[in-house]
Order: C-alpha cells, then structure tokens, then sequence
C-alpha cells in the first residue's frame, strides 16, 4: 500500500513538472511569436538608417579629379563635353580685308533734284532747238526775198529811179538783220542749255557711281 502510494505521487510528481515545462514552453513560444514583427521592425529601420547614412557620406565625400593626358583624352567629338561658354570666334574684321570704300550717297532729297533739275534742262533745250530752227527758217526765207527783189531791182539800167523797188530792198536788209540777231540769241540760248545739260549729266553720274577702292 504504501508503495503503491508512492508510486502514485512520483507519477503525479512528473506529470506536474511535465505540464509546467509544457506550460513555460508554450509561454516561451507566444512570447517569441509575439517579438517577431517588432523584431523584423527593428530591423528594418536599421537597414534603411544604415542605407540614408551611405547616401550623405557619398554626397559629402569630395569627387575624384580626373586628370587628363594624351592617353586618357577622348578624341571623338561627341565625347568631350565643355562647361561654360565657348571661346568666340575670331572676328571677320581681323581675317577678311577690309571692304572697298564706298562714296557716301547724296540725299535723296538732292539726287532727286538734280534728276528733275536735269529733266527741265532738257526740256528747255528742246524746245529752244525748235525755236532756233523756226527762226533759221524765217532768216532763210527772208534772204530769199532779199534776193529776188534785189535781182529784180539792179536787173533794170534805172534801178536809180526805182525808189519804190530800192525801199522794198532796204526793208528786205533790216528784216535780215534782225532776223539774224533772233537767231544769234536762239542760238546762244541753245548752247548755254547744252552746257547746263552736260553739267547736270556729270552730277547725277557722280553721284551714282561708287568712289574707287583705295590702293594698297
């Protein structure tokens, strides 16, 4: 009997301890299962810390300088890229010769009256051309009639007598003369307007045609 009691109280003695060790187990478990997302928190942050850290030292650590020679240097065109603005190219003035000095061109206002000033020259030459033919005709005519009454006065022995004849002769000479002095002064009218022409020619060609290019 007493054994027997024994032995009962050693197998309730184990099935205790046994449950406890289950019970602290399981309790172990949970709190495990439990620290796990804080854990994996923790974690996290410090990789993502540790991640922020390496970015600022790669900002803040000085870049290396290249240093460029005759092995390293790129030699296509699109592989060197220039910073800052470009050097200017040199300046056409510095290459190219120097242009052929131009005349300096006459107002507008002043070609445009010598060009109208020439136009009225002209049309007063012509028509005093005109009038000195008119004139040289007229002169003609009246020396013909000088002629025919001459001819017909001094053709008779008594031409003396003839004083109606005489006059007609002596009208027939006062005419020609002023006739004569008509066409002196067309005719000086007429070349007086052909000098004035030509000098307003020459002004007008002056002023449009360039100034020589200077020798060198």
């Amino acid at each position: 009997m007493n054994y027997t009691m024994r032995g009962a109280g050693k197998c309730a003695g184990r099935y205790g301890i046994t449950a406890a060790l289950a019970v602290l187990g399981l309790a172990g478990c949970v709190a495990a299962v439990a620290a796990t997302p804080r854990l994996r928190q923790q974690s996290s942050q410090s990789v993502a810390e540790a991640a922020r850290k390496a970015r600022e030292q790669q900002k803040q650590a000085p870049k290396a300088t290249t240093v460029w020679t005759n092995d390293n240097i790129p030699t296509s065109p699109g592989d060197l890229s220039v910073i800052g603005q470009p050097a200017p190219a040199p300046s056409s003035s510095a290459i190219a010769p120097a242009p052929a000095a131009k005349a300096p061109e006459a107002p507008v206002a002043e070609q445009e009256k010598l060009a109208s000033d020439l136009a009225k020259a002209k049309h007063e030459l012509d028509d005093a051309k005109q009038q000195l033919t008119s004139l040289k005709t007229d002169l003609n005519i009246r020396q013909r009639e000088y002629s025919l009454d001459a001819a017909q006065l001094y053709g008779t022995p008594d031409y003396t007598r003839n004083h109606q004849g005489a006059a007609k002769v002596h009208a027939d000479k006062a005419a020609i003369a002023a006739k004569q002095q008509s066409v002196d002064a067309a005719q000086q009218k007429v070349d007086d307007l052909e000098k004035q022409v030509q000098s307003l020619e020459e002004k007008v060609k002056s002023e449009s045609t360039p100034a020589p290019a200077p020798k060198r």
